[in-house]
């Protein structure tokens, strides 16, 4: 899984991945309201599942994108460790 930038510079600047099950995940940020004081936000979108099943948005705090990251950190290092194989195993959709 590789991170890609896009539209570097513009102002709206986002990186993704595609996952192991053909998701598209993206990370990016938002300038919503007055130009003079716009309220900054965190967007993260996932993807449509193959097959059509919709995707999802949010637009997060950045104190709200901050603990998604460590909650995502902290679940990663426990999977990595986990002795119970297929757990929610990949691509069956065992999270929501």
């Amino acid at each position: 899984m590789s991170i890609q930038a896009s539209r570097a510079g513009s102002g709206c600047e986002h990186e993704g991945f595609v996952t192991a099950c053909e998701r598209e995940v993206r990370a990016g940020r938002l300038a919503l309201g007055d130009t003079q004081r716009p309220v900054r936000r965190v967007s993260l979108a996932i993807g449509k599942w193959p097959g059509g099943r919709d995707g999802t948005w949010a637009a997060l705090t950045v104190a709200e994108a901050r603990r998604l990251a460590a909650a995502l950190l902290t679940q990663a290092a426990a999977a990595e460790h986990d002795d119970e194989p297929g757990l929610a195993g990949p691509c069956r959709g065992g999270a929501r």
